[in-house]
């Protein structure tokens, strides 16, 4: 009897529950809310989108009074929605970072689907890379804002420890006059600033590491999405669709940033912050505000993987759901079944007790041995040495044969036999290590390749130390340990070799394409040699992703890819810049032989077929600006504005050919 008066209550519970949120969903749209709205800096074309959506009336017409907040150091969008002074945000890969952290965030659209933050350096420092920033001043704001940075970092193996960081005073002078040598950036804001005073500079991105995170991230509470989902749809609709305004109509924004805002930036400023952005946001191309899961779950284990995150973590309720399922119209009557199911299952809980308790026990046991068996496997993988320095015979333990293919009782070797195996490039690095060891006693570590029995190479790693010398102090015996890590040498070799090429064409990505661009110009200049630059991207391409599908887009890019392979010298350098769009370095071309190439390059494509699932080829055609060294004071930057600027000429003179710039 009392278990059908708590059926009935759990009833009743749930029927309320469903009125009580359907009356609460229609006052939250009845009334108009005045929402405050946290921005991560001073007012700039950075937050385009959001004045777009008041201006229009976009938060208006959702029944929304929108208040926007500009940002300081003091006022940053993490800490003033999390505080309650605002109900949502603009933030950067902190908003990951604090959720992974415990804090209740939610992601409701990214905006930006690379990030703009960058460390820059001026090139006369001649820092380059992230290694090159060890022993030196690098300005940060902190671990939370700059997640991406000290990931990056971490993922190199460069220790914060390592360089003198300085928290920002966000002022760029200190990296023009010296007083640090590394500043984080914005690529659409601070490369203004040194362009506009002829300063040379060198950028430093995430990306080119590996580390590509979303940035400008719109976000609210756990508690803003579960109290006012109304509310949160539709902000979210207003402000993607102020987004979609301001990337059509940029001039619009830049008349009111000045005329309302009042922003300190010129309008050339302005106009620069606006073109950078589009190449970040790819509006053209991605839907703005896409966010993939994927994506996600790949930034939060780089944050793992570089030790700033403990592994385990959840993204449960963190992405936002744009469109969720209602629930289905059964979904009462299983719960009620449900209940009625666990009080039937509660009466057998006595005897699954003592069952889980035998259950745990034998759990535990297994889990001893799971870990004997985990130890037992790893030691499979190396083996023990032990060498009679004055003989030179090489005693070893059955697993060290085995790495090199042989059976552990017909090998023997002595150290002239093992240093004839050594792979030629390692010979020299390898001996040196062994007559250090030989000298200071050890331990000393070695890294090498060994050619295996069936003429292969594997990757050994042994650590060495003299355990015992005669009167006179020479070395008499000398013991260590080899390990197998050809896998992880060949991980290392790939993840460098991806760090250089663009994972969709297999060209060169941005940084490998201007690391190369600048070598052979400096070549170029050296030794008096002409050079030219290709800008190159495929006429239409949003239609044919529209079309046929972001899948057959990619298939389209690769095509591009392989015909440049194929047509261009293998000297030539093909780099994707990003999206469609390409950039070709020819060395030693002057500007005729440039133009003849090109042509041969967009008749190929022209003529080329992609074939389609249906059957059908698919067709498409390339716009190609050109441009040449002309001074010894020519930069990389300045031939690629040139050669952007040809290629402008040639998409307004309609596509489908070839112009200089």
């Amino acid at each position: 009897m009392r278990s059908n008066y708590f059926i009935a209550y759990i009833v009743a519970a749930i029927v309320m529950v469903f009125t009580l949120q359907t009356q609460a969903s229609a006052q939250e749209v009845a009334q108009k809310d005045v929402v405050d709205f946290q921005l991560r800096w001073h007012h700039q074309f950075q937050f385009a989108g959001y004045y777009a959506a008041v201006e229009q009336g976009y938060y208006r017409d959702e029944g929304l009074e929108v208040r926007l907040h500009a940002g300081d150091p003091a006022h940053q969008p993490v800490q003033e929605v999390l505080s309650g002074h605002a109900q949502y945000g603009e933030g950067n890969s902190e908003v990951l970072f604090q959720r992974l952290q415990g804090k209740p965030l939610v992601a409701l659209a990214a905006i930006f689907q690379h990030s703009p933050s960058v460390l820059l350096t001026r090139k006369d420092s001649g820092i380059n890379s992230v290694h090159d920033l060890i022993g030196k001043k690098v300005m940060l704001m902190n671990i939370t804002d700059d997640a991406d940075f000290l990931t990056m970092f971490l993922s190199e193996g460069v220790s914060q420890s390592q360089m003198e960081i300085l928290p920002s005073s966000y002022k760029l002078d200190d990296l023009v006059s010296g007083k640090v040598q590394a500043f984080n950036s914005y690529l659409t804001n601070e490369p203004y600033f040194l362009n506009q005073r002829n300063i040379a500079y060198n950028i430093i991105d995430p990306s080119n590491y590996r580390i590509d995170f979303y940035s400008d991230i719109l976000f609210t509470t756990e508690a803003e999405r579960r109290n006012n989902p109304k509310r949160v749809e539709a902000l979210r609709a207003a402000t993607l669709k102020g987004w979609r305004y301001a990337m059509d109509h940029p001039n619009e924004i830049i008349d009111l940033l000045i005329n309302k805002y009042h922003v300190e930036k010129t309008r050339a400023h302005l106009e620069f912050e606006a073109a950078e952005m589009r190449k970040l946001i790819f509006p053209d191309l991605i839907e703005i505000g896409h966010m993939n899961s994927g994506r996600w779950q790949h930034m939060a284990d780089t944050f793992v993987k570089a030790g700033l995150i403990q592994p385990g973590y959840s993204l449960d309720e963190f992405i936002y759901d744009p469109s969720p399922k209602p629930l289905p119209y059964w979904i009462l009557p299983l719960l009620i079944t449900v209940i009625i199911a666990l009080a039937a299952a509660t009466l057998a809980l006595y005897y699954l007790k003592l069952l889980n308790q035998r259950l745990a026990q034998a759990q535990q046991t297994l889990k001893g041995s799971e870990e004997r068996l985990r130890l037992a496997l790893g030691a499979a993988s190396q083996g023990w040495f032990d060498l009679n320095v004055q003989s030179g015979e090489i005693s070893v333990s059955d697993e060290y044969p085995k790495m090199l293919g042989c059976v552990p009782d017909e090998f023997h070797t002595s150290l002239q036999e093992w240093q004839d195996c050594l792979h030629p490039e390692d010979l020299d690095s390898v001996m040196a290590s062994f007559r250090e060891c030989l000298n200071n006693g050890g331990p000393t570590h070695m890294e090498y390749r060994m050619r295996t029995k069936d003429g292969e190479w594997v990757w050994l790693s042994s650590v060495g130390k003299v355990t015992e010398w005669s009167a006179q102090h020479q070395p008499i015996r000398m013991i260590g340990i080899h390990t197998n890590i050809t896998d992880h040498k060949l991980l290392e070799i790939e993840l460098k070799r991806q760090a250089h090429v663009d994972y969709l064409t297999g060209v060169s990505n941005r940084g490998r394409f201007m690391e190369l661009a600048e070598q052979e110009l400096n070549r170029a200049v050296r030794y008096k040699n002409p050079l030219s630059i290709f800008m190159m991207d495929i006429d239409f391409f949003k239609r044919v992703n529209d079309a046929h599908g972001h899948k057959v887009g990619d298939i389209a890019l690769k095509k591009l890819a392989d015909i440049c392979m194929q047509t261009l010298r293998e000297v030539d350098v093909v780099g994707r810049l990003g999206g469609e769009e390409f950039a070709i370095l020819l060395p030693e071309t002057g500007k005729d032989e440039a133009i003849d190439a090109a042509e041969r390059l967009r008749r190929s494509i022209e003529n080329a077929n992609v074939a389609l699932e249906s059957g059908l080829p698919l067709q498409f055609t390339v716009s190609i600006g050109v441009s040449s060294l002309s001074s010894n004071e020519d930069n990389i930057d300045v031939l690629l504005n040139r050669a952007d600027q040809g290629l402008y000429q040639a998409k307004n003179s309609g596509r489908n050919r070839v112009c200089v710039g």
